[in-house]
């Protein structure tokens, strides 16, 4: 089948274009920019079926092709890993308009998965130290991989669990995309996602143990006049904000593209 052929044929999966692209971009080992001027480049039907047969079990297309672009980047993926999202892209937009690009901070990356948000915040503020944790040894292995294409300076990994984790010394920002579904949400998803790792995403209390875990050691992570990022859930505002009321904490909640809320920023 030729590449042009592959790409309309692929319209029957519902995938945007990117995503057609990508596919085609991964079975003929060219960039993605390159694609559009192969398009009568012929691929084996053997290795396209292989394909399609992963595609019709709903896997996503990052898995099958083990790159996800994140914030003009390219990050490896593997089911070790969730996969980057765009509305995560807002965090690290939340995180860089309230810090200077010349700021020399200690950043912690809590569940930093693949690395996508903590490497992305090194190469934005090359001052600035970031350290990356994560329970989990394989999404470590993964994210020093992606440190290491991307040539990051001034980072650290740490394979801990974030409950446990006692710093030497509090940082100045804490980053933190957690595992924030509860078990009904859960049940409820898309196929596609559960090929993505459970322990990423699920938390207990309802999706909220991993906010409430980190605020409740919060003198020992971040210091006095520190800032703290977190991805949210749509739903899950109006409940953080009620724990924060405990500890006299000033906060602002960030949308995201489609209006939900996204992020909270909150002042130590």
């Amino acid at each position: 089948m030729y590449a042009r052929e592959l790409l309309e044929y692929l319209l029957k999966y519902e995938l945007p274009l990117s995503q057609r692209y990508e596919i085609v971009s991964f079975l003929l080992g060219i960039s993605y920019d390159k694609v559009k001027y192969s398009l009568d480049l012929y691929i084996d039907d053997v290795i396209i079926d292989e394909i399609l047969l992963r595609l019709d079990n709903c896997e996503p297309v990052a898995y099958i092709t083990g790159t996800k672009e994140f914030y003009g980047r390219e990050f490896c993926v593997t089911k070790d890993t969730l996969i980057p999202r765009v509305e995560t892209e807002i965090l690290i937009n939340t995180v860089l308009s309230s810090i200077s690009s010349d700021s020399q901070v200690s950043i912690l990356d809590i569940c930093s998965g693949s690395g996508c948000i903590g490497l992305t915040l090194s190469l934005a503020l090359p001052k600035s130290f970031v350290t990356l944790l994560d329970i989990s040894k394989p999404a470590i292995d993964v994210s020093i991989n992606n440190s290491r294409n991307l040539a990051c300076r001034n980072v650290e990994f740490i394979n801990q669990d974030i409950i446990t984790y006692i710093p030497k010394e509090p940082f100045d920002i804490l980053v933190c995309n957690p595992p924030y579904i509860s078990e009904d949400e859960y049940s409820r998803l898309d196929k596609s996602v559960y090929f993505e790792p459970k322990i990423a995403l699920v938390a207990d209390d309802n999706g909220l143990l991993f906010y409430k875990k980190i605020l409740n050691k919060i003198k020992k992570l971040c210091k006095k006049g520190g800032i703290i990022f977190f991805e949210i859930g749509y739903n899950q505002h109006k409940y953080i904000s009620n724990y924060l009321s405990r500890y006299n904490l000033s906060w602002e909640c960030i949308k995201d593209y489609s209006g939900n809320d996204r992020v909270i920023k909150i002042i130590i």
